[in-house]
């Protein structure tokens, strides 16, 4: 006879229990009680899912919560405590092939019906199936911290440079006071005029 890895036959609503699980406080013990009347899950299908609970390793046998269920309450790493968790406890699954969690719904029935020598028509076989599709959803395999956002560097706003003074020009001016003979002679004062301006003004 097959020896069946854990599974539930209401699958459908595990994503219910881990969702509450994370929402609620730790108890003491996980007990029906607790899973009726703190997590609302009233119905008698979810007590098959304390065995299952059990074999995932998220409570002792006494019922006690351990550090596993401790940690995946915590969202940024519950994915990754889960994962670790079904490769733990289907680990004949994920030694025949370690991405199971990768394959299909008809690639998992046949590596199930392989390995447990079962029969594909066997309704344990979907339900294991079922029960392991729904807790690859709720798990993170990849294991991969999201990468930090780098801070832009603050760019420093360049100092104003000072008004470039222009150089002050210095200007120079003379007057020259030309004592004229008297003369009424016109080639004398063209004379006097031309050396005006050839000696001193520079022309």
């Amino acid at each position: 006879m097959a020896k069946y890895p854990p599974y539930v036959n209401s699958y459908g609503q595990l994503s219910k229990l881990f969702d509450a699980i994370k929402k609620a406080s730790v108890p003491p013990k996980f007990t029906l009680d607790f899973m009726s009347s703190i997590l609302g899950l009233k119905s008698s299908s979810y007590r098959a899912m304390i065995p299952l609970l059990k074999n995932l390793g998220f409570i002792d046998p006494a019922n006690v919560p351990t550090q596993d269920y401790k940690d995946f309450r915590d969202e940024s790493k519950s994915g990754m405590v889960l994962a670790k968790k079904i490769k733990e406890t289907y680990t004949d699954l994920f030694t025949a092939n370690e991405y199971a969690h990768k394959l299909s719904k008809n690639e998992l029935i046949s590596k199930l019906v392989t390995l447990l020598g079962a029969s594909k028509s066997d309704p344990t076989v979907r339900s294991i199936v079922g029960t392991l599709q729904e807790l690859f959803k709720l798990a993170d395999f990849e294991g991969k911290a999201k990468p930090q956002e780098r801070k832009k560097p603050i760019q420093e706003e360049p100092l104003e440079k000072p008004p470039t003074e222009k150089p002050k020009q210095i200007g120079i001016s003379y007057t020259i006071n030309l004592n004229l003979p008297a003369t009424t002679e016109v080639e004398v004062f063209n004379a006097i005029f031309k050396s005006l301006k050839e000696h001193i003004l520079g022309e």
